[in-house]
């Protein structure tokens, strides 16, 4: 959570989930196993009206990442699944997270949100506590 002044200024939920390679890029397909695989889900990234433009978002996300190489070192973790509105894909797509290919019945096959996914290697550990 980022708070100045006893005033959220935005937050970000997180929490464990597991996804299958038949929802991950074709690209990111070809060295995994076939089970469920543990992954880090941001469940919610949301930043002050008031706030934005300030690297809020930024430095929450970035949070998230150093919490999905935590993840990966104590439990496991392939990579960041997020569930983003429309109006958010280009933040996403600029840190490098690509869209799902959905398959009905197993993450959502509704239109919004949109199901996005950042493989672990694509995020320098060094740049994140």
């Amino acid at each position: 959570m980022a708070v100045a002044d006893q005033v959220i200024l935005g937050f970000v939920t997180v929490a464990a989930t597991s996804i299958t390679i038949e929802n991950l890029p074709v690209r990111t397909r070809k060295r995994l196993p076939r089970y469920p695989l543990p992954a880090l889900r941001m469940a919610r990234l949301a930043v002050a009206q008031s706030s934005r433009g300030q690297g809020i978002g930024k430095r929450l996300l970035r949070f998230a990442f150093g919490l999905a190489h935590e993840m990966a070192e104590r439990i496991g973790c392939v990579g960041v699944v997020v569930d983003a509105k429309a109006s958010a894909v280009k933040f996403y797509e600029d840190y490098g997270f690509e869209r799902l290919d959905v398959v009905a019945g197993t993450l959502s096959d509704c239109p919004v949100p949109i199901p996005m996914f950042l493989p672990l290697d694509s995020i320098p550990k060094e740049r994140y506590p």
